[in-house]
Order: C-alpha cells, then sequence, then structure tokens
C-alpha cells in the first residue's frame, strides 16, 4: 500500500488540521495537494479509505477533510466514511478533469460535498483555510426529530440512513410491516417517513399509511424512492442529484416546515454547475447550485465568500439552455462541519438593478416555468 504523508513539520508547531487522499491522482495533482497542505499547517496522507477513516478518528480534536480523485468509486468511498459516526459531517471533495456538468453533478450525486478541477492549487488552499477557520454550531443532539426508513434492501437502508443523520435527524429503520408499525407507534418525535416502493409485502404507498395511523399524525412527511433509485442515473441526461440529493432537499423542506421564510417564491431543487466570484477578482470557483428562487440562489461549495459580499454568478438557466450572468449579496453561509438538512455553502440575494436586464429575464422566466412544473407534479 502506498502511503506518503505531507506534513508542516517546523519547530514544535503542531499540524492544525488532518486531511486523506483516496484514490490514483495525477501526478501533478498529488504535487498540488502537497504544496496547499504544507502551506495551510495540514498533515495530508494518501492512503486508503480504511486507513484513511481510521486514522480521522484520531484527529477529532482537528478540522478534517478528505480528498477523491474523480475515477474512484466515490460512493463506495463516501458510504465507508459515513458509517463512522464521528465522520459524518467531514467534508468530502471530490477532484475532476473539466469543470463540466456531469463531473459536477456526479462528484455531488455520489455524496461529496464539493468539487475541484484539477491544478487548482489556489482552489484546494482555499478550501483548507476555510475549514481551518469555520466554526460552525455545536450541538450534541439531533433537533429534527426521529425519520423512519422502511426497506428490504440493506445497501438502500444504509444510504437513506446515513443521508438522514446527517441531516440532523435520529434514524430508525423497518424492514417489514409489522416492525413499521411498531416503530412508528413508538417514535413519539417521529417527523418523516421514507420508504422505498418494494417495501413488503404491499409497497410504499400501504407503509406510508400505516405508519401515519400508527404515529396517529394523518399529515406524517412522507417520501417514496424507487427501488433502483440510483441504479440506471445518468448525469448527463438526468439533471438531478440522485437518490440521496433528492432526499437531502425533501430533508430539508421537513425540517425548514415551521421556519419563518421571507422569500416572496418558493425555493425549488435545482442543480446546475456554477460560476461565481467576488467582485472584483478575477478567477472564478466553480459549485452547483442546490436551491433557487426568483429572489436568489443556494450554491453548495466550501469556497463560500463571507456574508455581504457581491458576488458575480453564471449558470444556466432552469428550463432553458442559456447561461445567464446574475449579481447578489452573500446573505448567509453555512459552515463546513455543522449537521443540518443544508448542505455547505452558501445564500445568495439577486440585486436584479445590478444584473444584466436580458439575463435577469431570462432567469425570471425560467425560474416561473421551472416552478409551475413542480407544483403541477405534487400530488
Amino acid at each position: 500500500r502506498f502511503l506518503l504523508s505531507c506534513c508542516h513539520r517546523q519547530g514544535k508547531v503542531a499540524n492544525r488540521m488532518y486531511a486523506a487522499a483516496v484514490g490514483t491522482f495525477q501526478p501533478s495533482d498529488e504535487k498540488v495537494l502537497q504544496l496547499a497542505a504544507t502551506h495551510a499547517s495540514t498533515q495530508l496522507d494518501f492512503t486508503t479509505i480504511e486507513d484513511a477513516a481510521r486514522r480521522m478518528e484520531e484527529h477529532t480534536q482537528e478540522p478534517r477533510c478528505l480528498f477523491v480523485s474523480h475515477d474512484a468509486n466515490v460512493t463506495a468511498i463516501v458510504s465507508r466514511l459515513r458509517q463512522r459516526a464521528s465522520l459524518l459531517t467531514v467534508p468530502v471533495i471530490v477532484v475532476v478533469p473539466h469543470p463540466s456538468e456531469s463531473y459536477f453533478l456526479a462528484a455531488f450525486a455520489a455524496g461529496a460535498d464539493d468539487a475541484l478541477v484539477s491544478g487548482d492549487r489556489g482552489g484546494v488552499t482555499r478550501r483548507l483555510a476555510n475549514l481551518l477557520s469555520a466554526k460552525p454550531p455545536q450541538r450534541s443532539v439531533p433537533l429534527q426529530g426521529v425519520a423512519l426508513v422502511a426497506s428490504g434492501d440493506i445497501g438502500m437502508r444504509r444510504m437513506l440512513g446515513q443521508t438522514l443523520r446527517r441531516a440532523g435527524f435520529d434514524v430508525s429503520y423497518a424492514t417489514e410491516a409489522r416492525e413499521l408499525i411498531e416503530q412508528a407507534s413508538l417514535a413519539r418525535a417521529l417527523s418523516l417517513v421514507v420508504a422505498t416502493e418494494d417495501f413488503p409485502p404491499l409497497g410504499a404507498a400501504s407503509a406510508i399509511t400505516s405508519a401515519r395511523e400508527a404515529a396517529q399524525k394523518p399529515d406524517l412527511p412522507a417520501l417514496v424512492v424507487p427501488a433502483d433509485a440510483d441504479e440506471h442515473w445518468d448525469p448527463s441526461k438526468d439533471l438531478s442529484l440522485g437518490a440521496s440529493g433528492k432526499l437531502l432537499c425533501f430533508a430539508e423542506e421537513v425540517a425548514r416546515r415551521d421556519a419563518t421564510d421571507k422569500r416572496i417564491s418558493a425555493r425549488r431543487p435545482y442543480p446546475t454547475i456554477c460560476s461565481f466570484r467576488p467582485s472584483g477578482v478575477m478567477h472564478p470557483t466553480y459549485g452547483v447550485t442546490h436551491n433557487v428562487s426568483r429572489e436568489g440562489l443556494f450554491i453548495r461549495t466550501l469556497d463560500a465568500p463571507k456574508p455581504a459580499t457581491n458576488v458575480w454568478i453564471e449558470l444556466r438557466s432552469p428550463e432553458s439552455p442559456h447561461v445567464v450572468h446574475l449579481r447578489g449579496s452573500v446573505v448567509w453561509r453555512r459552515e463546513p462541519g455543522a449537521i443540518g438538512a443544508t448542505p455547505f455553502g452558501f445564500g445568495m440575494r439577486l440585486q436584479p438593478a445590478q444584473c444584466p436586464e436580458e439575463d435577469h429575464g431570462v432567469y425570471v422566466a425560467g425560474y416561473d416555468a421551472l416552478n409551475a412544473n413542480r407544483r403541477s407534479e405534487s400530488p
């Protein structure tokens, strides 16, 4: 096994951060990661996921992150990492060869928190610096209540459970109808039911009805997951984020259902690659949009600008082939390491008067079309 450590060893200064890299990287990318790690006082190990997880648990008092090469089995690596409760919020960054929609969506759909283009030393350095300085809110007990996962497939239960735990839910599981009814009747803080469509013996609809009756909550939020949700997923054709990404969006809505939202329009999931940069900065950063509204967007990235920063962003408009240039201001950002349904990144409010008029018009029309389609799809 190839193991390479790049450590900051000047005098008696201890490493302030731990990072691991899993997969096969180009020599140039290995060098970029090593140089950035040294600059950021970070210990970096090129190793296996098993060894990386073990070492991360030895560095519990330090910020941690995991780099993964794009040609590795990212889904399996993320799943192995998230199996350990102490590593649920460790950021995963996939290094991709090009800033293309297919590469970025595939990385996020596999469970990554960010994607970096090969050779982007500045991007690596900024992300490590952000992780070092991040101060996420601390809490030891999930606040979102209990999510009941109903599936007869152990792999699907594991994937759904990991996503929901990271979103801040306690998770219980049911493998058949009798167990589902028992769990639903006992869970006092039951907030959500997620069932695969082939749940035995009568499918997801019957399972959801039984859970609502047992919990005496007729309006209990519920989601049906196709049994082969990600089996035939193709990011070049399906502009979504796979089963885990859709579940994350749904869990976010459940978590926020009692919150006050100042938006005039509804937020709608819309994942697409985007480039953004603070006003006055020439080099763009790439991210993926998480949701959009008429008034603003949320962008998934570990390189989020500070609140009140003016940002220029380019993205493909919803329901349109056109790329639009928009301008806005960062309202808030989700710090790395925080537990909750909202992923790491930042929310920005658009400034229509500062946007090119035609581009803003295309964006608003695209959002309205997306919103109308989503409303028509709702039961």
